[in-house]
């Protein structure tokens, strides 16, 4: 291939992604895939006849070791979900034919609630013309109750407020919180419905108003909800005003006020019919505005970045293969996870309005693509790439490349090996937006914001332990032993004391709790807490780096 000059990153973009066609998660090797759990024998001529939903609740009190006082208390403190919440994500009905894949994409809707710990579907009884299916979830405890004071030097410090995943058992999300000291005070108000129940609509509401910055949002959306969705759109609105800084070795060296508001409509079909293989294509129009000043109280050795407005039309096409199966022990621990080994990709070309001569008249471009692989019953490999940027004149402005690469390997019986490649290149990029390396990013013996560049490289190797007994009846326990390498170097916004390669090597406890809602939809908490040596960043580190980290993931 002969690539010119003016070519050069799209043509290191295409090379990514010929090596990192696959990346990211682990196996279990005896974990049955989801689609055998439902049977494959009834015809998709049947009729589903009778559908029983069954709501288990947080703790089984038939269960010797969940029947005591404090979990018979927080099973009747705790308000049941209202059954029309898990029919309403159900994406078929009483009177509906039966199609396997239609069950299990049901299942899978529901494994992705914040208020659900599991979910299960299965056929209970047939003959020749009808079927009986059961739905079985179990619930977890979502709500979480804010309340503190404290008097010291004759200052007085409040916070008050609640969240709730589950608000009334309605599915909805609640958080409000007020807050109050000597250096900062404010209010908080989210609101959030996965599921209005009116055509799969999503509602997001959110209010954020403190004495050092703002947020406001709101959404309201029909997504694809599911494979065969024929249709979806939106609106999505937000605002914010906060506090942002510029980092060396870790520490602060500078900051700058940010005020952004971004807008969006979009609207797309699908437009073929293939079960197996579904395309999509979605436009839409996307606004953002972002002004950034000075603080008086900082330094000014940095300057702020530069203002900037951007006015897009774009058109996306989509492609998902539904290649969904079922296991267990990737991403977390003993919990059920759902993984789609076909490929997945999207692109998005946009033309460009703004003030900026660079960007006035320019092609914004989004591309990515994913995909997994199944080596045998031990191990897998999953991965993917992306780009995006502004084009224009044969230059590339604020423009990233992605690629990342993981490997899982069942090599004990309850232990995984784990080996993870993370590759960044940015060029132009705009000076809030330099790639960082720290342990924010996975670099565990650092401190966040570490280094800065616009390259960017990360390496993880772990020998993963999970633990099958559940603490309590409260939470899974799971072992790391790891070893980090990476590294964040060249162009950036502030100056860099650090730009050398960086290893640290180190230990970690997992918990996984089995009773508590999740913090997001589709994903699942995991406390870390990691103990590691650094051995590169000069004299300013010594000693062990302890960090404790909510994570999405083992």
């Amino acid at each position: 291939m002969i690539c010119s000059k003016k070519l050069n990153f799209l043509c290191l973009f295409s090379l990514l992604l010929g090596f990192n066609c696959y990346a990211e998660q682990s196996v279990d090797g005896n974990e049955p895939s989801a689609k055998s759990t439902i049977d494959k024998t009834i015809s998709k001529n049947n009729t589903i006849k009778k559908i029983s939903i069954r709501i288990h609740p947080i703790f089984d009190e038939s269960k010797p070791k969940e029947n005591n006082f404090l979990f018979r208390f927080a099973n009747r403190l705790h308000v049941g979900t209202d059954i029309d919440v898990i029919k309403n994500d159900l994406l078929f009905g009483e009177g509906s034919l039966y199609d396997k894949d239609i069950l299990y994409e049901s299942e899978r809707i529901l494994r992705t609630r914040r208020y659900l710990n599991s979910a299960s579907i299965t056929v209970a009884d047939k003959d020749a013309e009808n079927v009986e299916v059961n739905v079985d979830v179990n619930e977890v405890w979502t709500l979480v109750p804010t309340l503190g004071f404290s008097r010291l030097g004759g200052s007085n410090d409040y916070s008050a407020g609640f969240k709730d995943s589950n608000f009334l058992g309605y599915g909805k999300s609640f958080n409000v919180t007020y807050n109050k000291s000597d250096e900062r005070s404010g209010e908080l108000f989210e609101y959030v419905d996965p599921n209005t129940g009116w055509h799969q609509t999503g509602l997001g509401l959110a209010h954020e108003d403190n004495s050092d910055g703002s947020r406001h949002f709101f959404s309201f959306e029909r997504p694809y909800f599911s494979l065969s969705t024929p249709n979806a759109g939106g609106f999505i609105y937000e605002e914010y005003d906060r506090e942002e800084s510029y980092y060396n070795d870790g520490d602060e060296i500078d900051s700058y006020r940010h005020f952004s508001q971004q807008t969006e409509f979009f609207y797309g079909a699908r437009i073929n019919s293939d079960e197996d293989n579904i395309k999509r294509l979605n436009i839409g129009y996307s606004e953002q505005d972002d002004t950034f000043s000075t603080i008086e109280s900082q330094t000014g050795i940095v300057d702020p970045p530069q203002n900037r407005l951007f006015k897009i039309a774009w058109v996306e096409y989509q492609t998902i293969q539904n290649q969904f199966s079922r296991f267990k022990n990737i991403r977390q621990i003993n919990r059920v996870e759902d993984i789609n080994f076909g490929w997945q990709t999207a692109l998005k070309l946009g033309y460009v309005y703004s003030p900026l001569y660079q960007y006035n008249n320019s092609i914004y471009l989004e591309n990515s693509l994913s995909r997994g692989l199944m080596l045998n019953n031990k191990s897998l490999i999953l991965g993917g790439a992306s780009l995006s940027g502004f084009h224009k004149e044969d230059e590339i402005y604020n423009g990233v490349v992605n690629a990342r690469l993981a490997f899982h390997w069942k090599n004990m019986e309850s232990g995984q090996f784990y080996l993870s490649v993370k590759v960044s290149r940015g060029l132009r990029l705009f000076a809030d937006e330099f790639l960082v390396m720290g342990g924010d990013f996975g670099l565990r013996g650092y401190p966040d914001n570490y280094q800065s560049g616009d390259k960017r490289y990360l390496v993880n190797i772990e020998q993963r332990f999970y633990g099958k007994k559940e603490w309590l009846s409260l939470f899974y326990m799971g072992f790391v032993l790891f070893y980090d390498e990476g590294r964040a170097w060249g162009n950036s916004a502030s100056p860099q004391a650090q730009g050398e390669r960086l290893r640290d090597l180190g230990f970690g406890l997992r918990i996984s709790g089995t009773r508590n809602g999740s913090r997001e939809e589709g994903s699942h908490n995991v406390l870390h807490v990691d103990v590691a040596h650094p051995f590169d960043g000069g004299d300013v580190l010594s000693g062990m780096e302890i960090s404790v980290r909510v994570r999405k993931s083992f």
